[in-house]
């Protein structure tokens, strides 16, 4: 059998296991997939910590049975608030007989890179160039076998949280699995959504999930920061039961059917609830209540965005992922009207599981199965991964 790799996607309102190999012109098949819903994380704490286990065992069971194999090792996919970045220069002089920038070279500069004090309660994942200066001259390719004196930059650090990879990893203990990778989420999903970003350009990444948001910021196809808003797709819903006084599963109905920025004129929505009864509103009320609350979102995206130290509108792209608006008719158009920018909306070349909800676990796939398992040394020498160093912790 060919080889197959495992990853663990754990995000805001779902685990996803996805078992994958290699189909015919490199093409990423789907041999297993188990999806299983939680209680989620807020804050950067899991809602529920005793049923996290049992959930992340029934995704990986479905997956195994699926795939009519037994799995023994994982990759798993890091999820921004469980993540810490430092931005930090490094240099070194070219050492070489020839003269020329090897890959000796671009090892010490890396480690150059890390001579500060880091973080409290993090462990290392990537370091991952954004710049380079050459004798003073800045680049952004990475600088192997070129002739220089001296080889300067500027490297993102990016690191997983103790609490996430040992909560983690104790629950994959217990299924008999290792948690043989840890991979970044954002940086994973830079990769993904912009696969031909051109040297220099600097990306936007709207992650809307169901309970959180995160804007990642990407330069170079470096992860370089990022920030989580706490407003998600669970909130819509939460406002339309809040205020008919009804389930919110009965809520998340009427999101699911609601079309952004029709004219609803006199028109009335009807709600079945769970024990029959027929609940009738004016469907412009439902409208005010979810388009007030999307105009939120964008508000605090550009907050967030701000507080990056950058505008939205002179970036070069910005992408809409996650299924917290961007699986609303019409939610991207709307959201785009708000932010004043054209959205490009990332879903998954796969004929299964084809929607914005499983990008980040198909951008964790793709860089685990673009990249080997011991201990950083990458299969594919181009773009992104040539300028990662020690690209898994473990």
């Amino acid at each position: 059998m060919a080889k197959q790799t495992a990853v663990l996607d754990i995000g805001s309102s779902k685990i996803i296991c996805l078992i994958c190999g290699n189909g015919e012109n490199g093409n990423i098949v789907v041999h297993g997939a188990g999806v299983r819903s939680y209680k989620g994380y807020r804050d950067g704490k899991f809602n529920d910590e005793g049923r996290l286990g049992k959930a992340i065992e029934d995704a990986i069971i479905s997956a195994e049975d699926e795939a009519k194999c037994r799995i023994h090792e994982i990759a798993v996919g890091v999820n921004a608030p469980f993540t810490c970045i430092c931005i930090n220069g490094g240099g070194v002089d070219v050492q070489s007989k020839t003269g020329l920038i090897t890959k000796k070279t671009y090892t010490r500069f890396l480690d150059s890179s890390c001579m500060f004090e880091q973080p409290d309660g993090y462990q290392l994942m990537h370091s991952t160039p954004v710049d380079f200066l050459i004798d003073g001259e800045q680049y952004w390719d990475m600088p192997l076998n070129m002739a220089a004196k001296r080889l300067e930059g500027t490297v993102a650090h990016i690191y997983v949280q103790d609490y996430f990879k040992k909560l983690v990893a104790d629950s994959l203990k217990k299924c008999g699995i290792t948690a043989d990778r840890y991979i970044s989420v954002p940086l994973a999903q830079s990769y993904f959504v912009v696969p031909q970003a051109s040297p220099s350009s600097d990306v936007l990444i709207i992650d809307t999930g169901y309970t959180h948001t995160d804007v990642i910021y990407t330069k170079n196809s470096a992860f370089v920061d990022f920030r989580t808003i706490d407003v998600g797709g669970m909130q819509i819903a939460g406002d339309l039961a809040y205020m008919f006084k009804i389930p919110v599963a009965a809520a998340e109905q009427v999101k699911r059917r609601y079309v952004y920025s029709l004219d609803y004129g006199d028109s009335i929505e009807s709600i079945r609830l769970q024990n029959g009864k027929l609940f009738r509103v004016e469907a412009a009320v439902i409208q005010e209540i979810i388009e007030a609350r999307t105009e939120e979102i964008a508000e605090l995206i550009n907050e967030a965005v701000e507080a990056m130290g950058i505008r939205i509108t002179e970036v070069s792209e910005v992408y809409l992922t996650g299924g917290g608006i961007s699986l609303m008719r019409g939610g991207c158009e709307f959201l785009e009207q708000c932010l004043g920018v054209k959205l490009n909306v990332k879903t998954p070349w796969m004929p299964r599981l084809n929607s914005p909800n499983y990008a980040s676990a198909f951008a964790v796939m793709q860089m685990a199965m673009n990249t080997s398992d011991d201990g950083g040394e990458e299969k594919k020498k181009n773009g992104l991964l040539d300028k990662i160093k020690g690209f898994f912790t473990e």
